[in-house]
């Protein structure tokens, strides 16, 4: 009787077999996904930091020679801000679909004074400080296996203070 039982059961492990390994694969491809992701968006995060450390680098010395209170002079920031990104982002390579200025410039940033409200930490800041929000399109080849478009938007922010 046992031996007419394992017979039966020989062929259960083939069809185990046959039909777990796609969904394996699946949740494989699926965490592979979530890694680039992931490692993606620490790259465009770290991007941001520095492009909003780079823009406290316009502080007004003018005012600091007179004794006032450190400043940022907005334009400059900005401007520092924007130029650090553009040629950040384009070491992505292919994986930004889009041209890095495009990102740079479509990105929200602010130059807050001390005492007011960052519009995108929401918090009242001491010292003056850049801070950065911008949608980062990052091509993600293995979403196509999920049905999935090749291109997922990641929205990353990054801030920085100006010290003296």
């Amino acid at each position: 009787m046992i031996r007419g039982a394992s017979r039966h059961q020989r062929g259960q492990v083939a069809l185990y077999a046959v039909l777990l390994f796609p969904l394996l694969m699946l949740v494989l491809a699926l965490v592979l996904t979530v890694g680039t992701l992931e490692a993606a968006r620490a790259r465009a995060r770290a991007q941001l930091d520095m492009a909003a450390l780079t823009a406290t680098q316009a502080l007004d010395f003018e005012a600091l020679a007179r004794g006032e209170k450190p400043r940022l002079v907005a334009a400059e920031a900005e401007r520092l801000a924007r130029e650090y990104l553009t040629r950040n982002l384009a070491t992505l390579g292919e994986a930004l679909p889009v041209p890095a200025s495009t990102v740079a410039q479509a990105a929200e940033v602010a130059i807050v004074a001390a005492g007011e409200v960052d519009p995108i930490t929401g918090v009242i800041v001491e010292v003056p400080t850049v801070s950065i929000r911008a949608v980062v399109p990052t091509r993600v080849p293995l979403l196509n296996l999920v049905g999935m478009g090749p291109v997922v938007n990641l929205t990353v922010s990054g801030s920085a203070a100006a010290r003296t």
